[in-house]
């Protein structure tokens, strides 16, 4: 049953009606409505409502009730295998009953109370997440494979501008994608460098790690008279370009923040992350997940991690604050500025003075 859980009972099976205890194993189905099995009926392979064998799945070692007891994902990927069809027999054209079978030998002490359902198989996709959040060795190497996939010179970094690509692969809109949320709220300097500078701020809000390398600075443009004579006044105040030259450094994301990075995405949001990570591997297709097939919605986690929401929570309101102080700031240097140049006009000759005013 998905959350949030009943108020006044556990979960129930929905073959044998037994109630599941809390330290209990459930596995949930995620194709039938509110379909939960026990242990007992889930291996003996007791289905009823409808539920097939061939449906997707997720094991939960410890079932969870509505009186705070989360429930615990457990490791294990439940798939069945479907029993093998009897082959047909010549046809009896007298139709004479068969000749009875020979008596079978009974184990005076049978190793098993009851006949065990169809064994589980394995399958290549395995689990992306452990219990306590963090990522399987399936998962890493999904990672380590697409990071391998985006850095193809084998620098050990990632770009900003790759960084975007591999956002706008996995299906981000616009103001989702960090680099060109920033790049649309460029003032005062170059789109790069506001995008450089935005995409830094999330990375140090989420301690992902990164190294600082410069841009190749942009061009000052030519020199006219006029400059010239603002230059002579205000020595290294007046600098038109100086916003630029400033913010010209950018964010390079190593292998391991970029690990960290993606599983922010997959433990605040798993069902988009199931269909990001489906997608990329179809546009990608990288070599060694080729022959393992779709991408099983069960290897992610079923709910998101309530400790990564309020994560992400908190570095929203620090960012919120971190970008009014900026503005702030930017509206004192750009006064500051404006009256500066109003200095440098006034200091130029009468013979050759034009008056600027600024608001």
């Amino acid at each position: 049953m998905a959350y949030p859980y009943p108020q006044t009972q556990n979960f129930n099976c929905d073959s044998c009606s037994q109630g599941i205890a809390p330290i209990s194993p459930r596995i949930h189905c995620f194709v039938c409505r509110d379909h939960d099995l026990c242990a007992n009926c889930a291996i003996s392979g007791r289905f009823t409502k409808g539920h097939l064998p061939s449906h997707q799945v997720q094991a939960f070692s410890e079932s969870g009730n509505s009186n705070g007891h989360q429930p615990v994902l457990s490791q294990i990927l439940i798939t069945y295998r479907l029993p093998p069809t009897p082959a047909q027999g010549p046809q009896n054209d007298n139709h004479n009953p068969p000749p009875p079978l020979p008596p079978r030998s009974v184990p005076t002490n049978p190793p098993y109370p009851h006949t065990p359902g169809p064994a589980p198989i394995e399958q290549p996709w395995q689990i992306f997440v452990h219990a306590d959040m963090s990522p399987t060795p399936v998962c890493v190497t999904l990672l380590n494979d697409i990071f391998t996939y985006l850095d193809p010179s084998n620098t050990g970094y990632l770009r900003p501008e790759v960084y975007s690509r591999f956002e706008d692969d996995m299906g981000c809109l616009p103001h989702e994608n960090t680099w060109k949320a920033g790049m649309a709220g460029a003032v005062g300097m170059s789109q790069e460098a506001a995008g450089d500078k935005f995409l830094k701020n999330a990375f140090d809000l989420f301690s992902i790690e990164h190294i600082i390398q410069q841009r190749t600075q942009l061009s000052q443009g030519g020199s006219n008279k006029r400059a010239s004579q603002f230059q002579r006044a205000l020595g290294t105040v007046f600098n038109p370009m100086g916003a630029q030259v400033a913010q010209a450094s950018m964010p390079l994301l190593t292998r391991k923040g970029f690990i960290d990075v993606v599983m922010i995405e997959v433990l605040s949001d798993p069902s988009k992350s199931w269909g990001s990570f489906s997608r990329l591997l179809r546009k990608y297709d990288l070599p060694r997940y080729r022959t393992w097939g779709e991408l099983p919605r069960s290897v992610l986690p079923a709910e998101p991690d309530p400790r990564m929401l309020q994560r992400v929570a908190s570095a929203t309101g620090a960012s919120k604050q971190q970008g009014e102080t900026a503005l702030a700031d930017a509206q004192a240097v750009a006064l500051l500025s404006a009256r500066a140049n109003q200095i440098a006009v006034d200091a130029i000759g009468a013979d050759d003075r034009r008056y600027y005013r600024y608001y």
